[in-house]
């Protein structure tokens, strides 16, 4: 085309004054002036392949990556790029929790599980750049203006063990703490409050031990009954243990000396012994490491328990010594 004149050219019929950007090109050897519109230049300038290879101007469009970078913490920076589905457009996003620049992106969701292994989410200067609240909704709990319609579940599970841990306090709020049959393992120490028992259940222990110092006594104050289950001895039985229950029995049909074990200081014991022997009256003798001493109302001895009738007796241990005592006679 250089070595034309313009004269030469010739002009394609379907070219005007109103045309813009007109194109020489060769046709059949010769050259002719074609009209080409502002799309087209457009088309060609992103995909500078022939139009009847490819239609339309929907091109793919590949950006040089070996200069990309990792995107920062601080998103105003290095901000995710995200294309929109809807209309093909780049926004940017910090991906999760409030998004920047208005493009709000805090309300993804995953479609593959979130794995942090070996990552935390915390910042150096919790004031600063650490996360503040973070928020699993249901429908029963609104947070700000923000009301969820739907009541979830939320699992947290460790493959080990899960640590709960608070520079102050550890707060757990709802209708009540369920651990699934699953005990506490270890010393639980209660400051600043009362344990209360619905009424309506039951504080179910192996033992309660309440540790006073001076001017500040440990007490047991109970409302109510005190019910305590009896402990049944074998007949002529020779051992008795303190620890199995306050309250114990047994019979006899023949003089009888009862061991004490397990005696605690300050315990009380309330026991019958019934003779069950039609004619004979046999005494049952108690033995300790400690003493065990009688008023002088039987002598200082234990009294014997007549044929067919039983003996209450209530022995309290204070110091080193058991006081005995005996109601007789009871017709059982």
């Amino acid at each position: 085309m250089a070595n034309k004149k313009i004269s030469q050219l010739t002009t394609a019929s379907s070219v005007d004054a109103g045309d813009f950007f007109p194109l020489a090109g060769s046709v059949g050897g010769g050259y002719i002036t074609e009209k080409i519109d502002a799309t087209g230049v457009a088309e060609y300038a992103l995909n500078p392949i022939s139009a009847t290879q490819v239609s339309g101007l929907n091109k793919n469009f590949f950006i040089n990556n070996t200069s990309w970078d990792t995107a920062a913490a601080t998103v105003t920076q290095n901000p995710y790029l995200q294309v929109r589905q809807t209309d093909g457009k780049l926004v940017t996003g910090s991906g999760i929790g409030n998004a920047v620049g208005g493009d709000n992106m805090g309300n993804c969701q995953a479609t593959q599980t979130l794995d942090m292994q070996s990552n935390w989410i915390s910042g150096a200067d919790f004031s600063v750049t650490g996360v503040n609240d973070i928020y699993f909704n249901s429908a029963s709990e609104t947070y700000g203006p923000r009301i969820e319609k739907d009541t979830y579940d939320l699992k947290v599970q460790a493959g080990q063990d899960l640590t709960l841990s608070g520079l102050r306090h550890v707060s757990i709020k709802g209708q009540g703490l369920d651990l699934a049959d699953t005990p506490i393992s270890g010393n639980v120490i209660i400051t600043g409050g009362n344990v209360e028992i619905d009424p309506a259940n039951k504080l179910i222990v192996n033992e309660i031990e309440a540790t006073g110092t001076i001017g500040d006594k440990a007490s047991l104050k109970l409302v109510g009954a005190l019910s305590v289950t009896p402990s049944s001895l074998l007949d002529n039985s020779t051992a008795l243990n303190w620890s199995l229950s306050n309250i114990q029995y047994e019979r006899i049909n023949q003089d009888t000396t009862i061991s004490f074990n397990n005696v605690a200081d300050g315990q009380t014991l309330t026991m019958y012994v019934e003779n069950y022997h039609t004619t004979n009256p046999y005494t049952a003798t108690f033995s300790s490491g400690d003493a065990v001493v009688w008023g002088s109302e039987f002598s200082n001895v234990a009294p014997a328990v007549a044929e067919k009738k039983a003996n209450v007796y209530t022995f309290v241990r204070i110091n080193t010594g058991i006081f005995a005592s005996a109601v007789t006679g009871y017709v059982y």
